[in-house]
């Protein structure tokens, strides 16, 4: 990248990492629109879909070239990392051969559908010497990095109690509503709470006990996968945890996160839209949340930024492989605890 400074007169050559997509749901345009307008030292060279009028229509909006064939994309010698959109069953393959053609990897989460599946990706990201950073996007959010900070410098005292409620407006569409192909609602939405409770407490899910059931979608029952679930937890460091999640929260999504420690409590989330209120004489009225893009918008810039800064300082990223192989740990974990009607302790 070439920039050209008029106050000194001086051109700079900036280094720039060139980015391509693959999967265009809603997550991977967002993603391709914000490495094409918030990230100052990526590029946007191309999109992919299977599906060519979105590949196409993407790509004249954004101005790039698009695939329909995502090993077509990985052969642009423009193209330096890749964005992993996929549904999730098709996240081993795309990781491994984007690993073999020697493109950096952001994967959205999970990793895998599986541990073993999990273990087979990175080890050929550790045979290519690429970097591969999952996609738990929460980490990046400014309220839960506050919450990090807090806990980091000792302001809550010793972090004894973990608690986490995740509730979605409405049930996954499509290929996410099958637990098979998606990892369920262990996998699919509260390996979120999982990753956010290893980094909060810095110390490992030792055991988890599950409790739940499809109480209120007869369509996620006949697929085998739960909409409402309590999952009791145990970490390494003698702490203790509840997560809650449901499938449905009739006024928008809700999600909340606290950790509670022996000199006092962090707080992070909201149940309702603080920039609006109605008044009357019946009361206050907020609206709630409608979904979670608004909320984590920045969250997603910044993790993006966090990919390509540590491509270019040849950094670690804050979110490994390793780390997305123990968020699918801890899913398959809790559902042997649900089926087994017991506790399962996670070695």
């Amino acid at each position: 990248m070439i920039i050209h400074d008029k106050l000194t007169n001086l051109v700079v050559f900036l280094p720039r990492i060139g980015v391509g997509v693959v999967g265009l749901g809603r997550i991977g345009q967002l993603h391709a629109e914000i490495f094409c307008t918030k990230i100052p030292n990526a590029e946007l060279v191309a999109v992919s879909d299977v599906i060519e009028d979105v590949a196409k229509n993407v790509a004249a909006r954004l101005g790039v070239k698009y695939y329909t064939k995502y090993e077509e994309m990985l052969k642009n010698p423009e193209i330096d990392a890749v964005v992993i959109c996929t549904p999730t069953f098709l996240h081993k393959e795309m990781i491994i051969l984007a690993a073999e053609h020697g493109k950096h990897i952001l994967c959205e989460k999970p990793i895998t559908v599986t541990v073993e599946e999990a273990d087979e990706a990175l080890a050929k990201v550790a045979k290519a010497g690429v970097t591969l950073q999952i996609g738990y996007m929460r980490r990046f959010d400014y309220a839960y990095q506050q919450a990090k900070e807090k806990i980091k410098k000792g302001e809550i005292g010793k972090p004894i109690t973990y608690i986490a409620i995740a509730r979605d407006p409405a049930p996954p569409p499509g290929w996410a509503a099958d637990p098979k192909l998606s990892g369920g609602i262990f996998l699919d939405m509260l390996s979120h709470d999982f990753d956010m409770a290893r980094w909060l407490l810095d110390a490992e899910v030792e055991r988890v006990h599950v409790e739940g059931g499809a109480m209120i979608y007869d369509e996620i029952k006949e697929k085998g996968d739960l909409d409402v679930v309590t999952i009791n937890v145990k970490f390494s460091n003698g702490a203790i945890g509840h997560v809650h999640g449901s499938r449905k929260s009739a006024f928008g999504y809700d999600l909340r996160t606290e950790v509670l420690g022996t000199e006092g409590t962090v707080y992070v989330g909201y149940r309702q839209d603080p920039m609006f209120a109605i008044g009357t004489k019946q009361g206050l009225v907020y609206w709630g949340i409608k979904w979670f893009f608004k909320r984590f918008y920045d969250a997603y810039v910044e993790e993006d930024k966090h990919f390509i800064q540590c491509l270019l300082e040849e950094k670690t990223p804050l979110i490994t492989g390793e780390d997305g192989k123990k968020a699918v740990q801890i899913a398959e974990a809790a559902w042997k605890s649900y089926k087994e009607g017991k506790p399962i302790q996670i070695t």
